[in-house]
């Protein structure tokens, strides 16, 4: 038995419908109501389980059960106003799954999880991989650079029809499709390594001021204020090609161009 917690995210929708695709079975976990018709028609509704990981107890019944489980709750995977999980969420859920008797437990994260950094993403990933690295557990976690979908709606064309983030010349980023990454992220728990953390990337590397030029003839003009979609976190977050290779014996094959 395959859960997914975090299912009605952006990466857990796509997981769910990738595990459904190869037959797997699986469960899908959501904190609420909020955003399920993300997963209406991608699994049975039987199946669908409502837990909050901030609450340690009510992990119990939905991780029943469990062989693998694959924690979403990324706070990246939200948009303006959607809840950033403190540490002890992730802690929870790796330790409910070790209760469960999962064999294998991967956590999504971000490869700008540093400590150190000023980016309130960065800072509440870098709370959550703490939380995941206290348990003795069989835990992964997978870092992601960063998804086609965040340079879309935070630089390029946001939503909210405010004006889009500008990049920083010296960054570095190998962004990754949401599709990509979970057959990535799915592919990786078949073999995942526990303790370790994994890098995971897109097919190409792109500085800061190469991806201002790929965007520029797409950018909308936007309003007086600026976006309230998040920009993406400033520095090297970039994950080689080669190196995404070796972790899963395939490179991710959508690219920014076609996004």
């Amino acid at each position: 038995m395959l859960v997914i917690v975090g299912a009605n995210g952006r990466t857990g929708v796509e997981l769910l419908r990738l595990a459904e695709s190869r037959g797997l079975d699986v469960r899908p976990v959501v904190r609420d109501d909020r955003d399920i018709d993300h997963i209406k028609g991608l699994a049975d509704v039987q199946k669908l389980c409502y837990a909050d990981p901030v609450t340690p107890g009510a992990l119990a019944a939905v991780l029943d059960g469990a062989t693998r489980v694959i924690s979403c709750i990324d706070p990246r995977t939200g948009g303006p106003g959607s809840l950033m999980y403190d540490g002890i969420a992730a802690e929870n859920i790796v330790n409910a799954a070790r209760d469960a008797g999962a064999e294998r437990i991967l956590h999504v994260s971000i490869m700008g999880a540093y400590r150190w950094s000023y980016h309130r993403l960065n800072r509440r990933s870098f709370y959550l991989e703490g939380g995941v690295r206290n348990c003795h557990a069989p835990w992964a976690i997978g870092r992601i650079s960063c998804y086609h979908d965040e340079i879309l709606e935070g630089h390029v064309a946001p939503p909210d029809g405010g004006r889009p983030h500008g990049f920083k010349p010296a960054s570095r980023y190998s962004p990754i499709s949401r599709r990509d990454a979970a057959k990535a992220l799915l592919d990786y728990l078949d073999h995942m390594v526990p303790g370790r953390a994994q890098a995971l990337g897109g097919p190409r590397v792109y500085s800061g001021a190469e991806l201002e030029s790929a965007v520029a003839p797409f950018r909308q003009a936007g309003g007086r204020r600026a976006t309230r979609f998040m920009r993406l976190p400033p520095g090297d977050v970039s994950v080689a090609s080669r190196t995404t290779e070796s972790a899963l014996g395939w490179v991710p094959g959508h690219t920014l161009e076609q996004a």
